[in-house]
């Protein structure tokens, strides 16, 4: 009898595991780096903490759900008040989308300039296929994320991104700029040409997003507003209002010092193309 129970006991624990282990890997195929539900499409890369986004490899990094501090009461009059923002998570490129992903995109640019800046085209240093692709304007950024089925991300995503949660001037903390951390005009790169997109690596955000300091002024999603803040939801605030100019986030390489900090609010009209603009896209994270 004793025997009996025994088989019968060895027989349930062979029988639930082979269950465990054929059950495990549905459960946790689709569970990204911080034990969340990862979007269709997206999987983990290599490095903890990577994602990369199937349709055109990039590498991606997680923005978790909370509140933040976004905006600044002594910084620029546009980005006042400070106030705390709380976002769902989300996806945002690790780096600046570069020339080497917009060409295998197929999406079109000019090999030549013709003065007038109809498509996208090399700046005057040439393409460089690790260089951020440049010369974009708003309406070719979201054609590219939708085209990979992403999106541009808002502004409030972008500066969490940047920033993170403790309120820091720069994605790397309080500390002055250095020649290590970004690319800015005093920078003996800037004046030559912007920096491939993985330069940098001591200046990454808390989230390990880098460049979002310097290098390419970065399209963001939003209407420009000059009062957005003082009027926006605190709950995924987005301005998707009419307007001819969208919100530009991150500074760049022939740009002063002021425009590195995770606060500060730029904008050009929609359709401007420019040597020292680019972009990254973001992904909701799953519901």
């Amino acid at each position: 009898m004793r025997k009996s129970r025994s088989s019968k006991a060895v027989l349930a624990a062979t029988v639930l595991a082979a269950a465990l282990a054929t059950a495990l890997p549905a459960q946790t195929a689709g569970t990204g780096w911080h034990s969340e539900t990862m979007p269709e499409g997206l999987a983990r890369g290599e490095k903890k903490g990577e994602y990369v986004w199937k349709k055109d490899g990039s590498v991606m990094v997680y923005v978790p759900p909370g509140p933040f501090l976004m905006g600044s009461d002594t910084g620029d009059i546009h980005a006042r008040p400070a106030r705390q923002v709380e976002l769902d998570g989300y996806y945002i490129d690790k780096y600046e989308l570069s020339w080497r992903k917009w060409k295998a995109s197929g999406l079109p640019y000019s090999k030549v300039v013709n003065g007038q800046l109809n498509v996208v085209q090399p700046p005057d240093w040439g393409i460089r296929d690790a260089h951020p692709v440049l010369n974009v304007d708003w309406h070719d950024a979201k054609r590219y994320a939708e085209w990979s089925g992403r999106r541009l991300p808002t502004e409030a995503e972008w500066e969490k991104a940047a920033r993170g949660t403790d309120g820091r001037t720069f994605p790397w903390g309080n500390q002055p700029p250095d020649f290590e951390r970004v690319i800015w005009d005093l920078h003996p790169i800037a004046q030559e040409s912007i920096a491939p997109i993985n330069c940098c690596e001591p200046g990454a955000s808390p989230y390990g997003a880098m460049n979002m300091a310097g290098n390419a002024l970065e399209w963001c999603e939003d209407t420009w507003d000059n009062r957005f803040y003082t009027k926006a939801p605190r709950k995924n605030p987005v301005n998707r209002g009419p307007g001819p100019s969208r919100v530009l986030r991150g500074g760049a390489f022939l740009l002063e010092e002021s425009f590195l900090r995770t606060y500060t609010r730029y904008r050009l009209l929609a359709v401007d193309r420019v040597p020292y603009i680019g972009f990254r896209t973001v992904l909701s994270a799953a519901p």
